[in-house]
């Protein structure tokens, strides 16, 4: 009994110390899983920050800091002052419909609402979402100068009208741009009576459109006179289809003036006063009695440089050619005109040009004629030499001096196409000749002498 006894107690020690290296084992065993178990948990957590680096080098706009791709917004739309379209291609609109980030990029950046084009409505449903367009754009718009176009929408309801004038009228101290298309229905009459009292410094440019019969004084809205004169900064307007009384516009400030639509007496009345003009743009209406019966006095603007006269799409054709011989635009370096199919027959439109540059003495830079008629490219040729002293010519948006090198050009092959009967060879060699003797090289030796086509040495 005793021996078995003692063999059971060596057996339990036996186990027991097995037991306990087992037990080792395992604990070594745990210890290596939760160190893999972390590895593998720092290998997810590297492959993770990988694939999101690699999503963002399939989309590099997406890593671009907000203020540049806020500047890239800017430069999508048409340069200011143009205004794009309220919805669409080209719309500032089109750019919050990408993604989350771009919208709230575009929403921020007060330059993309600065621009606004009310547009002349046909549809009467949609009279509501455009106040709430024009009103949305002048809220985001901030603070930064504004560029308006006004189409009057002609046959909206009164609500509407009202709606516009009351988003616009709140901000003529932003006005920078303004353009207006009026009409006879007198809404834009309470937008001038409404922007009366309130200075626009800002102004810079302005553009008036009558869209009637004409605007006279008895039509003209009472306010007008007197709606600009709080615009010191106005220096650019154009005005088509007024008929001027003695309107108060601050026409000493004006260094650009578009008169479209307007009788030719009315245009001379206006010029005598814009005497800082450096560009100016004429588009007169009337008829030739206006010119002829009614002898001009000159018309002095010293400082203008660049002075276009063309025919009025809606007008009858006017000899602009005898009109510009009463101005007197001693700095005048760029001109452009449109001469009638009268004065371009009678051959009067150079000859006029050349007594006009004369009379003022101006350093004419360049002239561009227009004309209805064509011409053959000899006589441009004719008159390009006649206006040599200009440096750049252009007839119809061609340069004379491209025209005459190929009239030049051509001529030559006529003169090679004469003597057909003449083998190649000895033609080019006669055009080596010539050549060369236009070069101030030697010409053919007076020994030589022309023998069945061919130049030969005499003996």
């Amino acid at each position: 009994m005793s021996s078995a006894r003692v063999a059971d107690r060596a057996r339990i020690t036996e186990i027991e110390g097995e037991i306990a290296e087992i037990g080792g084992e395992i604990e070594s065993v745990s210890e290596r899983l939760a160190h893999l178990r972390l590895s593998v948990q720092t290998l997810r957590s590297e492959e993770a920050n990988i694939r999101e680096r690699l999503s963002s080098y399939d989309d590099p706009a997406s890593i671009l800091p907000a203020e540049i791709v806020s500047e890239i917004f800017v430069h999508v739309l048409p340069a200011y002052p143009i205004c794009p379209p309220l919805a669409g291609k080209y719309s500032p609109t089109q750019l919050t419909h990408i993604c989350r980030q771009w919208r709230e990029i575009a929403m921020s950046t007060p330059l993309l609402w600065r621009a606004i084009r009310i547009p002349f409505l046909h549809d009467e449903s949609r009279a509501s979402d455009l106040v709430f367009f024009v009103e949305t754009w002048l809220c985001r718009s901030g603070s930064c100068p504004l560029s308006i176009d006004i189409k009057e929408p002609i046959g909206l309801e009164r609500t509407f009208l009202e709606g516009v004038i009351g988003a616009i009228v709140p901000h003529p101290m932003r006005w920078q741009y303004l353009s207006l298309s009026l009409s006879e229905s007198g809404w834009c009459d309470e937008l001038l009576e409404l922007i009366q009292p309130v200075p626009m410094p800002l102004l810079y440019e302005m553009k008036l459109r009558f869209d009637g019969s004409g605007w006279d004084p008895e039509t003209m809205p009472p306010s007008l006179p007197t709606a600009f004169r709080e615009a010191p900064g106005l220096r650019s307007m154009t005005l088509e289809n007024f008929t001027f009384p003695s309107i108060g516009f601050p026409w000493w400030q004006l260094t650009s003036l578009g008169l479209e639509g307007i009788v030719l007496s009315d245009c001379t009345k206006v010029l005598r006063q814009t005497v800082n003009l450096v560009h100016c743009k004429l588009s007169p209406d009337g008829d030739e009695s206006s010119i002829d019966s009614q002898p001009q006095p000159d018309t002095r603007l010293p400082r203008l440089e660049s002075l276009e006269l063309v025919q009025y799409i809606y007008g009858d054709e006017l000899p602009l050619v005898e009109y510009l011989g009463t101005f007197n635009v001693p700095a005048l370096l760029r001109l452009k005109l449109e001469v009638s199919e009268y004065e371009f027959d009678r051959h009067r439109a150079f000859h006029s040009l050349s007594a006009f540059i004369a009379k003022t003495g101006c350093n004419l830079q360049e002239l561009r004629i227009i004309s209805p008629s064509d011409c053959p490219s000899r006589q441009l040729a004719n008159y390009r030499t006649e206006l040599a002293y200009i440096p750049r010519v252009f007839y119809n948006d061609i340069s004379l001096d491209e025209e005459c090198e190929t009239s030049s050009s051509d001529s030559e092959d006529e003169v090679w196409d004469e003597t057909s009967d003449e083998s190649s060879e000895n033609r080019n060699f006669r055009k080596l000749l010539l050549s060369v003797s236009a070069d101030g090289g030697a010409a053919p030796p007076e020994s030589s002498i022309h023998v069945g086509g061919c130049w030969t040495v005499a003996a």
